[in-house]
Parts: structure tokens; sequence; C-alpha cells
């Protein structure tokens, strides 16, 4: 009796695993990725990745772009649930506007795994994992390295080129930024949003500079647009005004190599999309998965360059 119940229990495990195994090395999986804007440059390069990524696996992926357009995004994770995709990436532009989206896909039996932008506790439920950078630990690094710029300074004055108005990211940087500016008598006399767009970049800080030509530091909330700002400021012989810069881009990494910026916040889209990815492979092998995992952004100076893999 011992000797039969070992056996059934032994085929039972055997079964599990090969069903398991079996669906990781034979089963068609397509993953879909409903991104926010594939011209974005941080966008550009976890696209990459991903489709690395399911070409190394022999599996099929969709992606689709939103071009920044909320409903546009909304509609696009639709047409994925139609397709009826194994899995879903999604990079919401805004999160509260994704929940009938995610919902959908849960009433589907499609896993979501959230990138980019995070979403609200309550929501978790609805999706598989959370693989986010955050945006708070951002802005809060790029506001230290500001008051560390100045803090022995007597006058304190920054202008900040933002980024997309109404994007979690850049109300996320500024709930840290805010506080730590006031903490250190740091004075923002003005912001503009520039749009993720360094050509924006450079009309936003020709004008900041016209109006505020003594300013003491300029803030780039992000990487895709600090290399305009630097522009700018060296055609208007304000080369010695500090820079400080938040993205960890290539471009980032090559103005503080040559001096050009004091430091940036670091994040990488191709740490992000590995961990996205990392996630997918677990659920498709049926391991269970942290909910929510956050990626590495260390503050980068020029002295600890290689710790940021600038990869967009």
């Amino acid at each position: 009796m011992k000797k039969t119940l070992v056996c059934v229990l032994l085929v039972i495990v055997i079964s599990m695993f090969a069903s398991v195994f079996s669906a990781y090395a034979e089963g068609p999986v397509t993953v879909g990725f409903a991104a926010a804007s594939s011209g974005w440059p941080w966008y550009a390069t976890f696209i990459q990745h991903v489709e690395d990524r399911c070409k190394a696996n022999g599996w099929e992926s969709v992606i689709l772009s939103a071009d920044g357009d909320v409903a546009t995004q909304l509609n696009q994770v639709l047409d994925l649930i139609e397709k009826k995709v194994d899995y879903i990436i999604l990079g919401p532009l805004d999160a509260l506007a994704s929940v009938p989206a995610l919902e959908k896909a849960h009433e589907a039996g499609i896993p979501v795994i959230i990138i980019g932008n995070d979403i609200d506790e309550q929501y978790w439920d609805l999706v598989a994992g959370i693989r986010v950078i955050d945006d708070r630990d951002l802005g809060r690094s790029a506001a230290e390295i500001m008051a560390d710029v100045l803090k022995d300074k007597d006058s304190k004055k920054i202008f900040v080129v933002d980024g997309l108005a109404g994007q979690p990211a850049v109300t996320l940087r500024w709930e840290e930024m805010t506080p730590v500016f006031e903490k250190e008598g740091i004075e923002v006399v003005a912001s503009e949003y520039a749009d993720w767009d360094m050509v924006k970049a450079i009309a936003v800080t020709e004008d900041m500079v016209t109006r505020f030509p003594d300013i003491d530091a300029v803030l780039s909330i992000d990487g895709s647009m600090t290399a305009g700002v630097v522009q700018v400021l060296e055609e208007s012989g304000m080369e010695d005004t500090p820079i400080v810069g938040l993205g960890g881009t290539a471009a980032e990494l090559e103005l503080l190599k040559d001096g050009k910026i004091v430091g940036t916040a670091c994040q990488s889209p191709g740490m992000n999309a590995e961990d996205a990815m990392d996630a997918i492979e677990a659920l498709v092998r049926g391991e269970t998965i942290e909910k929510r995992v956050t990626v590495n952004t260390p503050k980068t100076f020029a002295d600890n360059i290689g710790d940021c893999p600038g990869d967009w």
C-alpha cells in the first residue's frame, strides 16, 4: 500500500514538473508590450531588451506604442487581450486610467507585469507583478545632489527643465524633491515642461537663461534632455553654472566624464526590462514571483560612473 502511494505521488510530482517545463520549452509564448511611447529613448531601450529576450527564448513579441496618449494605450491593451497574448507588459501613462484595462486582462486570465510608472497598492491584485524604477528615489537623489552642490552658497536659486505634464514619474519625483529643496533653502524660481524632448529642452532652457541670467544651478529632470541644457548654457557663456541631471543616459555619462554636469540619479531601462522578462520567464515555469520589485537607482558621479549602465 505504501509503495503504491509513493509511486502515485512520484507520478504526480513528475507530471507537474513535466507540465511546467514543457510549457517553457515547447508551448508557444507571446509577450505583448503596451509601451508609453517607442519614441522616448528610455522606452526604445526597454523595447529592444524585450525583443531580444523573446527572440532568445523562441517567443513572439507584439510591441505597441501609445505615443504618449492615454486613450490610445488603453485601446492597445484591449487589442493585446483580443489577440490572446500570453503575457502583457504595461508601462502605464496614467496608472489610474489603466485600471479598466487591467481589470479586462485579469478577467481574461492574462498575467500583466507593470513597468515604468507604479500603480496603487489597492490594484496589485489585478497584476502578476510590478517591476519599476522608484521615481521617488530618483527625485530625492537628484535633489540631494543639488543640495550638496549649493550647500556653501549664499544664493540658492535654480530652475528646472521638467518632463511631461501629468506623468506619474514627474509627480513622484517632485514629491521627494520639494521637501529637500525646502529643507536646504533652495528656491525653484521656475520650472517648465519640455516633454522628455531635447529640442524642446533647448527652447525651454533658452527662455530660462534669458529670464534668469544669474541663476545658481540648473536641474534637468530627465537624461534625455540634459545635453540640450548643457548646450544652451555653454552657448550663453554660463558653462560654470552647475547642472544636475537625472536618468543616467549615455549622453549624461559622457557629460559627467567631461565635467560638464555635477552628477545624476541613474536609472536603467535595460535593467528594468531584464527584471520584467525574468518575472515572465518565472511565471512560464510555473514559479511564484514577488509582487513588487524596484530597480536600483544609484547616485552617479565621475568617480563611480561604472555603477550606471548608461544604456539609453
